[in-house]
Order: structure tokens, then C-alpha cells, then sequence
């Protein structure tokens, strides 16, 4: 596993109708700016770009780097919201489905809900991908994605509401299983969605590092010091599109997992 993972959060503008194949052109035009950047991974929004498996899957070959993009998943005469992996070969890696579904989602795209969640191996390490909801708001998925070995979980997401609370919920996840966390948003925008008009809290996207110094004295420190861990947060966006460049530690974190858990009597 190298010692840092580069990871570019693409908080995307998209079309009024999240459906219309402007927000492949957008993403693929994205995309094409992360040229000659040495990614290792590349996120997407949930519901961006929303269509286009194989121009996305192009793209990650021609980037080298993985690609979390979100997509409709048809499948045996139903829908999912998914995130969706390709590998830096454009293959598909998977497929993580949406469990917990609002309302909307079901009236406007007619989307049924997935099941559990299963870590998928990246060369860089044990990748969670929880769409939304289902990471901040919900414990499941961090725990069953936890106890699979996950290094790093990915949280697209869109909010017509609790956006300010999104960041806070992530964090809470991240101590519960000391990982590290990245979560994409789109940028502010009016969704056209079942025939309404719905604003969404665009912006946003954030990156969370857990500590992980080199020395296991340096954590005892650390932890006697701890208050409020807004710290970890180390990268957020603004309301508008843009590409957001972070590097974060995976190993390290890995590493002092165990001691968190004995330290403050976690139980798996």
C-alpha cells in the first residue's frame, strides 16, 4: 500500500435534470482536466454523471486511475442508485447500491433500494463506497464495511437538506472505525426532479484524516489533547464547481486502529 493515496473530489455542476446526458459531457469534460494529475482515484457526486458506463470506463483507462462515478444500475427490470468503481484499465470493478431511499428518489427516478455493503480491492488498498445517507446517517454501512477491512470509504452524495450536518455525521463514522473518509457533493443547483423544482445545498465536499503519527507515544499524546475533532477535516469545498486535490494516509491509520479500540474499549 503506498504511504499516501492521491484523490481528486470532483464537485460537479450538473444539469436541472440530473438524467440529461449534458452531465456525462460535463463529467467527461472534468475528467479530462485531471489529465497528467497522477490520481489515484477520482470521485463523482451520487446521481453525477448518472448514465455513460462506457465513456466513464474509457476515461479511467485513459487517467490511469480508479473512478467512482453515480450511476443507474438496471438490473432484472429494476433501478439503483449506485457507485459505481472502474480500475485504471477501465474495468468495472463494482457496484455499491443505495439502501436507504428518500421519497423523492423513489417518485423521480423510480430507484429500489440495495442490500449490504462489500469492500472492493484497489491497489492502494480496501475501498467502502456508501452512497449518502446510508454512510452519515445510518451505522450499518461503516460497521459492515469496517469489519470487511475497509482502508478508506467513499461518500458521494446530494443534499436537498442537511448538508451542515453531513460533515459531522462522517466524522462520527470516521472515529467509530478510525477511517479515513472522503464525501462528494455537487455544486448548488436547482434539480428538476418528478416535474418540481427542488434547490439543492450544493458544496461541501470534505476529506477526513484520522491521526496517525509515527510513534505510538506521539498518539498517547495526542488522544490526552482531543476535544472536538473538527481538526481531522482537512480539505472542504466551497458551494461552486471545482476539483479538489487531497493526499491522505491510509496505513496509518490502519495501524493505530486496534490501539483506539482497546484505549477506548470499542467493541467491534
Amino acid at each position: 500500500m503506498p504511504p499516501r493515496v492521491k484523490i481528486i473530489l470532483i464537485q460537479a455542476l450538473p444539469a436541472p435534470q440530473l438524467e440529461s446526458p449534458q452531465n456525462l459531457s460535463r463529467a467527461l469534460s472534468l475528467l479530462a482536466r485531471c489529465q497528467g494529475t497522477e490520481a489515484d482515484l477520482v470521485c463523482f457526486p451520487e446521481y453525477f454523471p448518472f448514465s455513460g458506463e462506457a465513456e466513464l470506463s474509457r476515461a479511467a483507462r485513459e487517467l490511469k486511475a480508479y473512478v467512482v462515478a453515480g450511476l443507474i444500475e438496471e438490473a432484472q427490470g429494476k433501478r439503483y442508485n449506485t457507485a459505481t468503481l472502474f480500475d485504471r484499465q477501465g474495468r468495472l470493478v463494482g457496484r455499491q447500491r443505495k439502501r436507504n431511499l428518500g421519497n423523492l428518489e423513489g417518485r423521480g427516478f423510480g430507484v429500489s433500494p440495495g442490500q449490504d455493503w462489500q469492500v472492493l480491492a484497489t491497489d492502494f488498498g480496501r475501498l467502502g463506497l456508501a452512497v449518502c445517507i446510508d454512510f452519515w446517517g445510518q451505522p450499518d454501512a461503516a460497521r459492515q464495511l469496517a469489519v470487511q477491512g475497509a482502508d478508506l470509504i467513499v461518500n458521494p452524495s446530494i443534499f436537498p437538506i442537511l448538508r451542515g450536518h453531513w460533515p459531522r455525521g462522517a466524522l462520527v463514522r470516521a472515529f467509530d472505525h478510525y477511517l479515513p473518509v472522503v464525501g462528494v457533493n455537487t455544486a448548488a443547483f436547482v434539480a428538476q426532479i418528478a416535474g418540481r423544482q427542488y434547490p439543492m445545498q450544493g458544496g461541501g465536499s470534505f476529506a477526513i484524516q484520522p491521526s496517525a503519527p509515527g510513534e505510538e507515544k506521539e498518539l498517547a499524546r495526542l488522544i490526552r489533547g482531543w476535544d472536538d475533532l473538527e481538526p481531522w477535516i482537512i480539505l472542504k469545498g466551497s458551494e461552486t464547481e471545482e476539483i479538489l486535490t487531497v493526499h491522505l494516509d491510509l496505513a496509518g491509520p490502519r495501524r493505530w486502529r486496534p490501539v483506539i479500540r482497546e484505549r477506548f474499549g470499542i467493541q467491534r
